[in-house]
């Protein structure tokens, strides 16, 4: 088998309402090259057909803007040349400087929406770089609250329509009941209501969890979109450091590392999404040009992020706003893949027997095309 590093895996989030001692990550660290220049994301492309998507719909992500929430960004690689904006570190330190020193933003940032060396899944999309982790990859949930903070203030100004959050606590809750009055929930609510899709990671846990249902904090808040991770293609066997192990893989199967959360246990609270997460070719810090290769809930968020770029960029082409987060949420459900947990996977985690939501860029932007053309003729209909 192979040994991976387990994907992003996270330190023990004790107590939500203590913001400042509270651990976030650390997030795993990308594998960092020169080349060779792969096509960045050949297996997840084939899976959820964003190529055909951008070319049947004239999209790739112009017009809307992304802010991830990670370890910063190398805003001068040529993968994201002239589609970079001023952006926010809130570790401390020079609030200005949000040069990813560790790999995992970038990464995440060119799964989105690399293009130039590589193509991510929105490739004209700006993107913001909120710097929340910190060069080790560690930091603290109060960092994450004055990215968001930061967001919610300059989101107008910048353009931003997305928050990506690809990190998340070790723990696995089943409902957000529990966290009323929480920070980081009420800044998710406040952007979601402004019409800022958040999209995070369910968590990588579910090994450790014992194969029960539920997803970390904060992708549990039910006004997120949260995203697990699927494989994309027949490239295992893996085996993880934590004891999670997967003897063969193949698209669609589930990863044994993905936490996951079926409505009929965790009801408004359920994974609302699942993407490729897999190991994935992206962007990389080690030049302008460098690449890097890693896998997880993260990299699923990633994808999610930029088909919601592309969803968000048609739509505001065709009407000249916006769509609510209902919109999307809605869209991302419709056009997507029914994958089953259970029947094909073969690993070493007990699975639910349930089905589950796989996105397709394809679908997404079908599912939005028809209900615009259906409104529309409803309004000759009436006029």
């Amino acid at each position: 088998m192979t040994a991976l590093p387990h994907p992003e895996r996270k330190a023990d989030r004790r107590d939500t309402a203590t913001l400042g001692a509270a651990t976030v990550v650390p997030v795993e660290r990308p594998v960092q090259k020169d080349g060779p220049y792969l096509p960045e994301l050949t297996d997840i492309d084939q899976l959820v057909r964003a190529p055909e998507a951008r070319r049947d719909f004239n999209v790739s992500g112009s017009g809307v803007t992304v802010a991830v929430l990670d370890t910063g960004l190398r805003s001068t690689h040529v993968d994201f040349a002239g589609r970079v904006l001023p952006g926010r570190n809130c570790t401390g330190g020079d609030p200005e400087d949000t040069t990813d020193r560790h790999g995992h933003g970038t990464s995440v940032g060119g799964i989105a929406c690399a293009g130039r060396i590589h193509t991510g899944i929105a490739p004209n999309a700006r993107i913001v770089p909120v710097k929340v982790l910190g060069d080790d990859g560690t930091g603290t949930f109060a960092h994450v609250r004055d990215g968001l903070d930061w967001v919610l203030g300059h989101w107008a100004q910048l353009g931003i329509s997305v928050v990506c959050m690809p990190f998340g606590a070790s723990d696995n809750r089943t409902s957000d009941s529990d966290l009323a009055g929480d920070e980081i929930g009420r800044l998710l609510q406040e952007l979601t209501a402004r019409g800022i899709a958040c999209l995070v990671g369910s968590g990588n846990e579910y090994y450790a969890h014992g194969g029960v249902q539920g997803m970390s904090y904060p992708a549990i808040f039910r006004q997120c979109i949260s995203v697990g991770a699927v494989y994309d293609a027949d490239e295992g066997p893996f085996r993880y450091p934590d004891g999670a192990k997967a003897f063969s893989t193949a698209p669609d199967r589930m990863t044994p590392f993905s936490q996951r959360l079926h409505h009929k246990v965790g009801g408004p609270c359920a994974t609302d999404i699942f993407a490729p997460g897999s190991p994935v070719t992206s962007t990389g810090v080690r030049n302008d040009t460098g690449e890097s290769l890693q896998l997880g809930t993260s990299r699923a968020t990633a994808v999610a992020t930029g088909i919601v770029l592309l969803l968000q960029s048609y739509f505001l082409r065709t009407t000249g706003e916006l769509p609510t987060v209902a919109d999307v949420r809605r869209w991302l459900v419709r056009g997507a893949t029914v994958v089953y947990d259970g029947d094909d996977e073969h690993d070493n985690v007990g699975h639910t027997g349930l089905t589950f939501a796989r996105l397709g860029a394809a679908g997404s932007l079908f599912a939005c095309a028809k209900e615009l053309a259906i409104h529309e003729l409803i309004a000759g209909e009436q006029s």
